[in-house]
């Protein structure tokens, strides 16, 4: 036992001499991701420097911790170390652990963007705090995605990510999706998360795959004038007010004050952003069973009741697109809390999926139970998915295309613009040709699947497009890990969200193109796609036929790979297509 004891000491000693002499690359924060406005008076602030003084103090103190700020990079290291200062040296509370008040938090993206919590190998606090993370098992060597969630109640002054020499490093700016901008309280700022991660709004960050700003101020969210004004100038997705725990006293607040608040708040939103919804929260808490203090939990259920009566009333005087998330509809219990108000990481994971849930269905981006009936991002080396996906909602706002073909690398490497990844010209001509005259939007990504075109039908690829025509081509990215049941099924549900977003537009289904090693399995599906798309009024086509010789795969319009087509192969499926969409 000695022995090996002495040999693990040895190895943290070799391990701990390796790490020292690592010489490490330092790269300085410059903004972060998840504020209104960086004016920038400092980056770490939540609020722009405009409006201190405008705010009450107890608004203002609680602006400047990170809540719900991030950090996204990109790199290639797998081991790096994050060194950071924040005002004050009170780095806990009483209900809340240093690793949520004052850490930071990480997470990374695979491929095939499904997230990943990364431990760190050593944390400590003090004048300068540091965070250590070792041999990162994500993505290979490619540059991956990691997200940096930053402390949720310490003011952070610096911070600064180094990585070992020779390893690429850059920041990364927000995506243009429109952000969802929540105003609430201490629950919301993220009392009493054990990590950054764990705060509500960055777990439903997470899933919903949009960028949620964070005003949620301890003690001081109550609906106030220049926060809306401040909210208003904002161009969101959707826009959350969750203040009722901060206005439970009935003598200080009483409902018409917080009615006056509100409607304000509304009104302001309304008159810049009509048509954008609203949601409104009852107080969790007020869901709680009665346990021994009756009057508390009586009083957060009379909050309830209050914002409740005021939503009624504004129903009925005709206010649209206005929602509410119940008591009932979060679902606190016994295990919920800490102190009987503010959410545990279990308490926040109810908060979460209960936004997530009615998010979902305001915004009529339902889910299934089936991995290929749930949106999720994908990521490969040398391949800027996400640029790409901005990209074709430009193109499609500057070009006003009459057509639009989803689909994978088959469609991404053939023409038109964006221009395609690891293009080689070979299907160039035949866009020209037969695309081209049609105005057609290339929106092919290579190596999507079902479920990633979900995803980007959900981030508003669809949004400005105004032609009459859509084209569906996917599916044989998920041959090798789904069944057919589950891909009919992923291709039903994408569908019906297409139809959904554009009832009047032809919607054209593709058989998967056959393939050399899945020919037989190809022929097999392809039949099961025509029976749904024909069961549903979608308009099916089946090129199997154009691309082999007999019962066997054509190679002479194939690349060497007898998956992606060539020039010949292009012609051909330029020409039947063209065909197809003219009638």
């Amino acid at each position: 036992m000695l022995k090996n004891l002495l040999f693990l000491l040895g190895l943290i000693c070799v391990e701990a001499k390796i790490y020292a002499q690592t010489s490490y690359d330092w790269h300085e924060a410059r903004w972060t991701i998840g504020v209104c406005e960086q004016d920038t008076g400092h980056i770490f602030y939540r609020l722009p420097a405009r409006l201190e003084g405008k705010v009450t103090a107890g608004v203002w103190k609680q602006s400047i911790s990170s809540a719900g700020e991030y950090l996204h990079f990109k790199t290639t290291a797998r081991t790096f170390i994050v060194k950071y200062i924040v005002a004050g040296k009170n780095y806990a509370l009483p209900h809340m652990p240093a690793t949520g008040v004052s850490g930071v938090d990480l997470y990374g993206k695979d491929m095939h963007g499904g997230w990943n919590w990364s431990p760190p190998a050593k944390y400590s606090f003090g004048d300068t705090c540091v965070y250590e993370y070792r041999n990162l098992n994500i993505a290979a060597s490619a540059p991956a995605d990691f997200y940096l969630y930053l402390p949720l109640y310490a003011s952070l002054q610096w911070i600064s990510v180094g990585v070992p020499g020779g390893q690429s490093f850059e920041y990364t700016h927000a995506h243009k999706d429109k952000p969802i901008v929540a105003y609430g309280t201490s629950i919301m700022q993220g009392a009493v998360a054990s990590r950054a991660g764990m705060a509500w709004t960055n777990i439903l960050e997470r899933k919903l795959s949009r960028k949620v700003i964070n005003l949620g101020f301890s003690g001081n969210g109550r609906f106030d004038a220049p926060i809306f004004d401040l909210i208003a100038g904002v161009d969101a997705k959707l826009y959350i007010l969750d203040c009722m725990p901060n206005l439970v006293s009935k003598k200080s607040y009483p409902a018409d004050t917080i009615r006056q608040r509100l409607i304000y708040g509304i009104n302001k939103l309304r008159e810049q952003h009509p048509g954008v919804p609203i949601l409104l929260a009852e107080h969790a808490a007020g869901n709680m069973p009665l346990g021994m203090d009756t009057a508390v939990v009586n009083a957060y259920h009379e909050a309830s009741r209050t914002i409740t009566e005021i939503f009624n009333e504004l129903k009925k005087n005709g206010v649209k697109e206005l929602y509410m998330l119940t008591e009932k509809e979060i679902n606190f219990d016994i295990n919920s809390t800490t102190d009987g108000t503010h959410p545990n990481d279990y308490g926040m994971m109810q908060y979460a999926t209960a936004y997530e849930k009615k998010i979902r269905e305001i915004l009529h981006e339902p889910t299934g139970d089936l991995t290929t009936q749930y949106p999720v991002e994908q990521y490969r080396d040398g391949y800027d998915w996400r640029k790409r996906h901005e990209e074709v909602i430009a193109n499609i706002e500057m070009n006003n295309p009459q057509a639009i073909i989803f689909g994978n690398s088959i469609i991404n490497y053939w023409g038109g613009l964006p221009k395609g990844e690891k293009v080689a010209d070979r299907g160039e001509s035949a866009w020209q040709q037969y695309m081209t005259p049609l105005r057609v939007q290339n929106a092919g990504f290579g190596w999507d699947r079902v479920e990633n075109v979900l995803w980007r039908v959900y981030h508003g690829e669809l949004d400005h497009f105004k032609g009459n025509k859509i084209v569906l081509m996917i599916g044989t990215n998920n041959l090798g890990l789904n069944s057919d049941e589950d891909i009919v099924k992923g291709l039903t549900f994408l569908l019906q969200q297409i139809r959904y977003r554009k009832p009047q537009a032809t919607i054209f289904v593709g058989g998967i193109l056959p393939r050399r090693d899945m020919l037989q399995r190809v022929l097999t599906i392809n039949p099961k796609i025509k029976a749904m798309a024909m069961a549903n009024g979608y308009k099916f086509f089946d090129l199997s036929k154009n691309f082999m010789n007999g019962n066997a795969l054509n190679d002479a319009l194939f690349t060497g790979d007898g998956l992606h087509p060539n020039e010949k192969g292009y012609e051909v499926l330029g020409e039947q297509l063209s065909g197809i969409l003219k009638r």
